[in-house]
């Protein structure tokens, strides 16, 4: 049979994937238009001049061909990164995402074509999910969520958590600027040596930041703190010229409009409300019960969860690749080995076993909950990513979040993450409790 191809173009790039049925692998394909390579080039060439030293020219008066004829091929392979970062990856988020294709794991970035004057292309590759019928009457299936523990003293302390976000949140001003442990949501406009946008609103990027005490975060603690959400700045701060290129030493201007602002100095129990559709504070201290509430140091949450999706697994199982749980397998290893009890873990005879098993656990959970959130038509919004990152403020509501964004682990939260990937986490938590809702009202 031939291969698929749906196409998509917003703004002025261009989308399409191709994947035979049945096939292991895809590729999805995005083109960036040669006008936008040709405008950023230039520009990236004059943000080398203030490195050049040529004989003869005052950095403001070195011409673009000479700029050109030294730097070429630093500045195509410099563009390569940048494109990537300020445009291409939120735009494949987003189309995979409207386009309702389910992977396992992130796509892979496999060639990158791109040359002044020309269309740039971009191929990832993916392992798709073929999903052929749809899940039918699961709203039925006998689910039995456990048992909280009876204990007043758990109603005590969720009465109190809950009692001393709201008086937190009387103290907080609108106001208030940004301080460290705050998140902040922020735009990046690329701009011209003149401060001129070179793009209209949709050629921008959409990050977000957690303003950390770490030392690694101290030049972002000084680019937003004392900044105010609605404020916007020009820039030419190192860190971002770091985030958008690790190979090049650029100088480019950057436009910031500080979006919005989740403080740390209280949980938004508006937000926890809108995350979980409560309609009153009685519902959210049941709700805060479930993460009080432990057995065999296993958050009732967490419990429910599992058993949800172990009942959904069972059900509707589906065929998982091999070389998707070698991959898993691989992130686990990886991600173990940062703990400082790894070699302890490896000792034990069925190491490698409990990892295989983990691995295919993981993946058969984010193939069911990204099938269910396709075909329920969830959608998910910038103000849900906000409701998502709300749970991070406290350690207690962290247990609420069971599909955790991979840069949320460990020290990721020190550098920006694309809101569109952050979204494809938030998706599937609101496709859980989704899920739980609807088991539960039976």
């Amino acid at each position: 049979m031939p291969a698929q191809h749906n196409n998509s173009t917003r703004d002025s790039l261009r989308f399409s994937i191709e994947c035979q049925p049945q096939a292991t692998l895809g590729k999805a394909h995005i083109i960036v238009p040669a006008s936008v390579v040709d405008i950023i080039y230039r520009e990236a060439a004059q943000s080398q001049k203030h490195k050049a030293k040529p004989s003869g020219f005052s950095k403001d008066k070195i011409p673009f061909e000479y700029i050109n004829q030294h730097y070429k091929t630093q500045l195509i392979e410099h563009l390569k990164e940048f494109i990537l970062k300020y445009l291409v990856i939120s735009f494949l988020y987003q189309e995979m995402r409207q386009q309702k294709i389910i992977t396992v794991g992130d796509p892979r970035l496999q060639n990158i074509s791109l040359q002044i004057g020309q269309d740039a292309h971009y191929t990832f590759e993916y392992t798709p999910v073929h999903i052929n019928t749809s899940v039918r009457d699961w709203k039925y299936l006998p689910y039995k969520p456990p048992l909280r523990k009876k204990y007043k003293d758990i109603d005590k302390q969720a009465e109190l958590f809950l009692a001393e976000e709201m008086e937190n949140e009387k103290k907080y001003l609108e106001s208030q600027k940004i301080s460290i442990g705050d998140w902040v949501s922020f735009d990046v406009i690329l701009c011209d040596q003149n401060n001129k946008p070179l793009f209209d609103e949709s050629l921008k990027e959409n990050l977000w930041i957690h303003i950390s005490d770490e030392d690694t975060n101290f030049a972002y603690q000084e680019l937003f703190m004392g900044k105010k959400k609605g404020d916007f700045f020009l820039t030419t701060d190192e860190c971002l010229q770091e985030y958008f290129s690790s190979q090049l030493d650029t100088h480019y201007h950057f436009g910031i409009q500080v979006v919005d602002i989740l403080s740390q100095s209280y949980l938004s129990v508006y937000s926890f409300k809108e995350h979980f559709k409560l309609k009153s504070n009685r519902k959210v201290h049941q709700k805060f019960v479930e993460v009080f509430s432990f057995r065999n140091d296993i958050s009732l949450r967490r419990s429910m969860v599992e058993e949800a999706l172990k009942l959904l697994i069972k059900t509707y199982p589906h065929d998982i690749p091999s070389s998707a749980i070698f991959r898993q397998q691989k992130q686990l290893l990886e991600h173990i080995q940062q703990n400082p009890d790894y070699m302890v873990y490896k000792k034990e005879p069925d190491f490698l076993e409990k990892i295989n098993d983990l691995a295919k656990k993981q993946i058969a959970e984010i193939i069911m909950i990204d099938r269910f959130a396709y075909q329920e038509n969830i959608q998910v919004s910038n103000e849900e990513v906000s409701n998502y990152l709300n749970l991070t403020k406290r350690n207690r509501t962290k247990e609420f979040i069971y599909f955790q964004h991979r840069s949320l682990r460990a020290y990721g939260t020190d550098y920006p993450i694309p809101c569109e990937s952050l979204k494809q986490a938030c998706l599937r938590e609101k496709t859980l409790n989704h899920i739980l809702y609807r088991l539960n009202k039976l």
